[in-house]
């Protein structure tokens, strides 16, 4: 099991980077080393050449979805139940009739207007935990709520293309680091199915570079606190005696320069800043990750009869700035169709505000995918502020279907192997253009299930799907052995956009599937049913 400590020491470091700790997973039932070697590589192959790159934007703390993300079509009941902090609807910064961001997202609601935010309403996952760590480390596994797994879903990806590392490396076919974070250390989504870590923690270029080349004066920046200290010495003893990647990184960030002016004063831009250099000097790291935090907003999320002011407006404006700063970056430089790059968060907050003058600990929020390929628009609707689950939002989309899109339709992942890299069929939403999601979404544009809410549930849940074209459409559910529960819909539909019941009274609790589609051409979607 994976387990959050405090004391870092030898033993505890060696299991997070080098694998000295490897613990037994099960895949499809069957212990991970009974596929050793090229049957396993097989089975997880993420191998496919791609020059395609993630920059993950970690936003630490939960934040707070409905006030970054205004449900403009229930604005009243929005009003109502957080008085204290909402956002003026004059303020607000419109995408469409119905949604609007937080006035100070000016730079995210441009490159909207643009197409290339793709905005990912009621991310979530069932069953959800309200405990920032615990939560953390299912958005970082991959891994269902009751389930404890020691490795991240990216680590099990890099893993499937390089299962070998990191004996190894680097080499001559890949003489980069696989992936990077900007960080003291490397998190648990790039943690391998040995405990490896598949990337490298970097501060930035120089700094590297000089820890590992040893022209850093010792102890230049080392915390005062003693244990502290310890710590991070210890970590950097690792570093300088592990890492073999400080000639490429310092070549390519010696090779390209920034040619935006990102914003001072701004710890994210900071990060991003790097990361454009990276990717622009010709590194092949697939995949980056940032970090932002200070979204544990229980107080002072505003000032006062001023709210779109305070901690919160603060933190959306450093996001919004630094992203927009880092694709305009990487358009000057060249390089922005290599790129996209996603917010998550470990949860969003309560629906109502407290009297602090802040939020609490809550569930599904908004995601945002941004990029020049991305398939721009909104994904599922705005939360149901009348239809709440214990005074929380209810899940509209799983944050795997997020993950499988990304890697089916941006990495070219094999659809199968996603299914094992994520342990359960994710169905995929529209996140990424040019590319087909997967083999049963060769005519998305045709038809669609925009959404199910509730998902989970307990009762009834409404389907809400799309036809774009006249069609004998069937739409049915079926449980998780393929054996079918109902059929919806069956016959001819004209164009237009529907929403259909479906009772699940009686039902045992468990993962079904709704299954949409006319001919050989469909579509699925998860479903959840819980007693």
């Amino acid at each position: 099991m994976y387990y959050k400590e405090t004391n870092m020491n030898r033993r505890t470091f060696l299991a997070r980077s080098t694998g000295a700790m490897a613990l037994p997973m099960l895949l499809n039932g069957l212990p991970v080393k009974a596929f050793d070697g090229p049957v396993l590589h097989r089975l997880l192959n993420g191998g496919e050449e791609t020059d395609h790159v993630l920059v993950l934007v970690q936003l630490i703390g939960g934040n707070d979805g409905l006030n970054t993300v205004l449900p403009l079509d229930q604005y009243d009941a929005y009003t109502r139940l957080r008085s204290n902090i909402a956002i003026p609807e004059s303020a607000a910064l419109k995408l469409t009739d119905t949604t609007a961001l937080h006035p100070v997202m000016t730079g995210l609601r441009d490159l909207f207007q643009e197409k290339k935010v793709a905005l990912v309403q009621g991310v979530g996952y069932p069953n959800p935990n309200l405990s920032h760590f615990r939560s953390t480390d299912i958005w970082m596994s991959g891994s269902d709520a009751d389930k404890v797994v020691a490795n991240g879903w990216l680590g099990r990806y890099l893993g499937g293309s390089y299962p070998d590392y990191p004996a190894g490396y680097p080499n001559a076919s890949t003489p980069d680091p696989l992936a990077i974070q900007i960080s003291a250390v490397v998190s648990l989504a790039l943690t391998g199915l040995n405990q490896q870590s598949m990337g490298i923690a970097l501060q930035d270029p120089q700094t590297f570079y000089q820890l590992v080349s040893g022209t850093e004066a010792p102890g230049s920046d080392l915390p005062s606190e003693p244990y502290a200290r310890t710590n991070v010495e210890y970590v950097r003893q690792v570093q300088s005696q592990s890492m073999a990647y400080s000639t490429v990184i310092k070549a390519a960030a010696d090779k390209a320069q920034n040619k935006v002016e990102y914003p001072s004063q701004n710890q994210l831009a900071s990060q991003l800043q790097i990361v454009a250099r990276m990717i622009a000097g010709g590194l092949k790291t697939r995949v980056y990750v940032v970090t932002l935090g200070g979204f544990d907003t229980h107080a002072a999320q505003v000032v006062d009869g001023a709210t779109t002011t305070g901690t919160h407006a603060t933190l959306l404006t450093t996001v919004s700035d630094a992203m927009t700063a880092f694709q305009r970056d990487i358009e000057a430089l060249g390089v922005q169709d290599r790129v996209v790059s996603m917010t998550f968060s470990e949860f969003g907050r309560r629906v109502a505000s407290n009297l602090s003058l802040g939020t609490d600990h809550g569930t599904a929020a908004p995601m945002f995918v941004v990029g020049a390929p991305v398939q721009d628009g909104i994904v599922g609707v705005n939360p149901d502020l009348g239809d709440l689950d214990n005074d929380n939002l209810k899940m509209q989309i799983d944050f795997r279907q997020v993950y499988a899109s990304v890697l089916e339709q941006w990495f070219g992942a094999d659809p199968a192997a996603v299914r094992s890299i994520l342990f359960h069929d994710f169905a995929t939403v529209p996140i990424i253009r040019r590319m087909p999601t997967s083999v049963d979404d060769v005519s998305s544009s045709a038809f669609g299930i925009n959404a199910i809410a509730p998902n989970p549930v307990r009762g009834t849940a409404n389907i809400r799907y799309l036809v774009n074209e006249a069609m004998d459409m069937h739409l049915a559910v079926y449980d998780n052995l393929g054996f079918h529960v109902a059929t919806l819909v069956k016959g001819y539909v004209a164009p237009g956009s529907y929403t259909v019941p479906f009772h699940a009274e009686g039902l045992p609790s468990g993962s079904y599937l709704v299954r949409m589609g006319y001919g050989d051409r469909y579509r699925t979607w998860p479903l959840v049913v819980v007693k």
